[in-house]
């Protein structure tokens, strides 16, 4: 007898249940998890989810991507998840949670309106209150559909992840495998995900044949026949959905299948639709062509349209609803319970019939009282187009592509934009106007989708607007799109090798038009691609560019010439390069070029840099890379975010740094930007000590460039090495950095330079270890690595000054103390004296308390009394515990302990009212009495304090006397009953 409600049992999955499981308990405890759960259509991804957060203690906010037509509606399942939160939470958590968050109404309307739309704010905004929701209670925010998700919501996932540290928050998602087709976005966004620490993937595979008996057992109400349950295995493949469509309707008595039973998805999942009504069924089919959620009164009006009783509309979706086929969505609307049935429904619908319920939409959602937003825009193109109404969908899809570009999703406004390309020349002359209108319509496409990380199809669309172009009698139009090809060119393929037969087409055609604006900006992409490859003649063909965009009049033209000049001055004569660089910035700014903006301040950085201001290098760029988001730049803004987390590094900012990064990462750039970030994070992340992440950072970086492109080269051999010294493989780190050290057949160059004191690290790294291992030739062999590669080098490092005369005289002083180290000679301990005194004039906090650490076990090793490295020791010990290096505070403390050196610094004692006894101390004495709990003698106090030691005495004698207390001792102890959080 089957049972009055079947037993929808979650059938196996223990292994997995336990994963998600776990990740939840992190949450809970502070570790904040990110999950993709991946696997075909109906394999129980949702399930899982649903299944593991039910039984959960967490707050659990849904959310769904939607797709339709090709598009994906931005912040959808950003905006399902707010929606479920603000549905439950009562007046005071609303107004704690959303206070400051004005900007949150472009998602959720009922909030209000705000004044302007700021949506690089979106990301930041959902992040700070998703935060303080979990702050309040664990929280779990799951996001179904992955494989459906718009861009921008991505990219806000993306800045949640990379802000994971210690909240009790945890994300799931779910991911259909089959429909991620070559070229889809969330390749490259789990690719960016899988190098992020707290981030993890579980991947459902097909049920076997106990899970599957078991889920029958639960349907039926009974054991299963072994040889039925085989069947229903064989038949599924192990898809839950499929098993509980196949066995619906028998007894469980059965040791077969019917010969009735389809075998194949189509018929297996039109089963139970079949047992619907006529009018349900007409009623569902009216919902598939909609295709997304959509409410019963639009859904009565469309119907209303071919004949159906509205008042039998909702009655038909209850009925559905009743059997499983649909269920009750967000905000009262209806969809079919499993996607892939509302793919079927529409793929079996005649075109007559599908093109009259495009209309019939068309007529309903143009007539709805609100007004237009994004999401309707792309219905209304994605409906006229099924209706073949080709005017009204070249038309909808301009205004979605308009509606996107204000919400800064570029890959749905490439979408739309790509549509209205594709039907051009089947639209009315007088809807989309003359041919100069295609080529501006293929200029915007091509740019949206360089925004979007899609070079390749800027490529083509340019190409295809090249075609409409006379060469001949339209010279200078064909050399602008030349130009730009050559760019876009460039980035869709793998930079290595210079390509430069576009702009030399373009310099070609424009001979007869010597003064003009298009042939200065040829000259100048000519220039700057050289530069980049290092060709001779960057400086003459920028020269020729400057001299030409002054002639042309064009400040457009004159700031892109200043900017390639720019680039070729940036190390040789940074000065120049700085004025070239500013001109061009405050040039392109005035004209909206942000593209020219963007790279001139990527030069500007240079010249700052060369010039060793490394504090205004990181300030300047930083606010040159938030100023490019927030103005729509493309992908060589995050290059800026390198540049600055570089400097920000070196000084020792690190918190800042750590921030920047965030940023960086969230917006997952490809290609030559998005790996300077990786670099960056790697840097930061193995001296942070999180090996592991780092070498995530690293290998995705080299994902994302050609190994031959030089101008990263030195980043990432120093990266390189660095990351295989923390994972105990120096003198791998040897092998492997030789023939990166330099250019292939060219000579070192200053950028060059900056990589010698790191490999000098690795030798003297490898060198240590082989001592220890009582390895001579492994010494031998480290010291013959270094010495060969500064005997070959054909030019005396550092001589450029790059960074300054003080960043040149502390890489000066690192490269001889590493190699002295390595070597292990007996000049150590004053190779690494001056080591510190060069790293502290040229501000680098990091260096200098590696130096400082170094000259400390130099010293000690030598002879030195404790008391002698002491100060050291404690300066370099402060530095790591700021910058949050876990490492070096680690090598510091276990040097200190093995000397008997107390690393202890002073805390603050606060006055307290409420104890006379420490009330009356003077703020001196109270410095004092800090250095006395520190168990710092009066030298020492004295000398800390700038005072002489006569001066520590009185001071400590009025604390005893105030304190009432007999000895130093007892001062100390009264006062660190009084410290702060004790």
């Amino acid at each position: 007898m089957r049972p009055l409600r079947p037993d929808h049992r979650f059938a196996g999955r223990a292994a997995e249940q336990q994963l998600l499981g776990d990740a939840l308990l992190d949450a809970v405890a502070g570790v904040p998890r990110a999950i993709v759960i991946h696997g075909e259509a109906g394999i129980g991804k949702t399930r899982l989810a649903r299944e593991i957060c039910r039984a959960s203690q967490l707050n659990v906010l849904w959310g769904s991507c939607v797709h339709f037509g090709g598009a994906s509606v931005p912040f959808a399942p950003i905006t399902g998840a707010l929606q479920d939160w603000l549905s439950r939470a009562d007046a005071d958590e609303r107004a704690e949670i959303l206070a400051g968050t004005d900007g949150l109404s472009t998602l959720l309307p009922s909030l209000g309106t705000s004044a302007g739309i700021d949506t690089t704010r979106l990301p930041v905004l959902v992040d700070l209150v998703l935060n303080r929701i979990a702050a309040r209670r664990p929280t779990a925010v799951v996001v179904d559909d992955l494989q459906w998700a718009d861009v921008a919501s991505l990219d806000v996932m993306a800045y949640l992840i990379a802000g994971f540290r210690a909240q009790r928050l945890v994300l799931i998602a779910t991911c259909r495998t089959e429909e991620r087709g070559e070229g889809h976005p969330l390749h490259s966004w789990l690719a960016d995900m899988r190098r992020m620490p707290f981030f993890g993937e579980i991947r459902l595979d097909p049920l076997d044949l106990d899970a599957t008996s078991s889920q029958i057992e639960g349907l039926l109400g009974r054991a299963p026949d072994i040889e039925l349950a085989s069947r229903v295995l064989a038949r599924s493949d192990g898809n839950p959905y499929l098993v509980e469509l196949m066995v619906s309707g028998l007894s469980g008595a059965e040791n077969t299948l019917p010969t009735t039973v389809p075998a194949v998805l189509r018929e297996a999942l039109l089963a139970t639709w079949h047992s619907l009504s006529d009018q349900t069924r007409l009623v569902t089919r009216i919902l598939a062509a909609g295709g997304r959620p959509t409410s019963s009164a639009v859904l009565t009006e469309v119907a209303a349209g071919h004949g159906l009783d509205a008042n039998l509309i909702v009655p038909c979706l209850l009925e559905a609803q009743d059997q499983g086929v649909v269920e009750t969505a967000d905000a009262g609307t209806f969809w079919f319970r499993h996607p892939l049935l509302a793919e079927v429904l529409y793929d079996g619908l005649p075109p007559f019939h599908a093109a009259e319920l495009h209309a019939g939409y068309v007529r309903v959602l143009e007539s709805l009282p609100a007004g237009v937003t994004t999401a309707l825009a792309a219905d209304l193109a994605v409906h006229n187009e099924g209706a073949g109404n080709i005017d009204a969908t070249y038309r909808w899809s301009l205004t979605a592509a308009d509606q996107a570009a204000r919400l800064r999703a570029p890959a749905e406004e490439a979408i739309q934009l790509r549509r209205a390309c594709a039907l051009w020349e089947s639209v009315s002359p007088t809807m989309h106007g003359a041919r100069d209108e295609r080529i501006g319509l293929l200029r915007r496409t091509s740019s949206v989708c360089l925004r979007a990380g899609w070079p390749e199809v800027a490529t083509t669309l340019l190409t295809d607007a090249l075609s409409l172009v006379d060469r001949e009698q339209q010279r200078l139009l064909a050399c602008d799109l030349l130009v730009t090809m050559a760019g876009s060119r460039w980035q869709s393929t793998s930079p290595g090798m210079a390509d430069l037969e576009e702009v030399l087409e373009a310099i070609e055609l424009t001979t007869d038009l010597p003064e003009s604006a298009e042939r200065a900006v040829a000259f100048a992409e000519l220039a700057e691609l050289e530069t980049l490859h290092g060709m001779p003649d960057d400086s003459v063909h920028a020269e020729e560019a400057v001299r030409i965009a002054r002639m042309s009049g064009s400040a457009q033209a004159l700031g892109r010439a200043l900017c390639s000049r720019a680039a070729a001055r940036d190390s040789s004569a940074p000065l120049a390069s700085l004025a070239d660089s500013d001109l061009s910035v405050q040039l392109a700014m005035s004209c909206g070029d942000i593209d020219t903006a963007t790279d001139a301040a990527i030069y500007r950085f240079n010249a700052l840099h060369a010039l060793g201001r490394g504090v205004d290098a990181a300030e300047v760029t930083r606010a040159a890379y938030f100023g490019a988001v927030a103005a729509g730049a493309g992908a060589w803004a995050y290059f800026l975010a390198f540049e600055a987390a570089e400097e920000l590094i070196s000084l020792g900012r690190w918190d800042e740094c750590r921030a920047l990064l965030r940023s960086a990462l969230a917006g997952r750039s490809a290609g030559i930007p998005g790996a300077g970030v990786r670099l960056a994070a790697s840097v930061l992340a193995v001296r942070s000590g999180r090996t592991d992440e780092a070498r995530q950072h690293f290998d995705r970086a080299l994902e994302l460039i050609s190994d031959d492109f030089n101008p990263l080269r030195p980043v990432v051999t120093s990266a390189g090495i660095e990351l295989m010294i923390a994972e105990g493989s120096a003198a791998d780190a040897l092998i492997w950095a030789v023939p990166r050290l330099k250019a292939q057949d060219q000579p070192p160059d200053p950028w060059d330079d900056e990589v010698l004191p790191v490999y000098a690290q690795a030798a003297a790294e490898a060198a240590r270890f082989a001592r220890d291992s009582g390895d001579l030739a492994g010494v031998a062999a480290a010291a013959e690595a270094v010495d060969s590669v500064i005997g070959e080098w054909s030019r005396e490092p550092f001589a450029d000054a790059m960074g300054g005369v003080d960043v040149q005289a502390m890489s000066q002083s690192l490269l001889a103390a590493e190699t002295s180290r390595c070597r292990d000679a007996p000049d150590q301990p004053e190779r690494w004296r001056r080591a510190v005194e060069a790293c502290g004039a040229a501000g680098s906090r990091w260096h200098q308390a590696v130096a400082q650490w170094r000259c400390a076990e130099a010293g000690l090793t030598s002879g030195w009394t404790p008391s002698k490295a002491r100060d050291l020791l404690r300066q370099a010990h402060q530095c790591a515990d700021e910058l949050g290096a876990g490492p070096l505070q680690v090598e510091i403390e276990s040097l200190a302990r093995r000397s008997k050196i107390d690393l202890s610094t002073p805390t603050p004692v606060a006055p307290t009212p409420h104890d006379p006894r420490l009330a009356a101390l003077t703020d001196r004495e109270r410095e004092v009495l800090a250095f006395l709990v520190a168990g710092r003698s009066n030298s020492e106090i004295a000398k800390e304090l700038f005072i002489s030691d006569k001066t520590v005495s009185v001071h400590v004698t009025h604390i005893l006397r105030k304190t009432g207390t007999t000895s130093r001792v007892a001062a100390a102890a009264l006062a660190e009953r009084r410290l702060p959080d004790q």
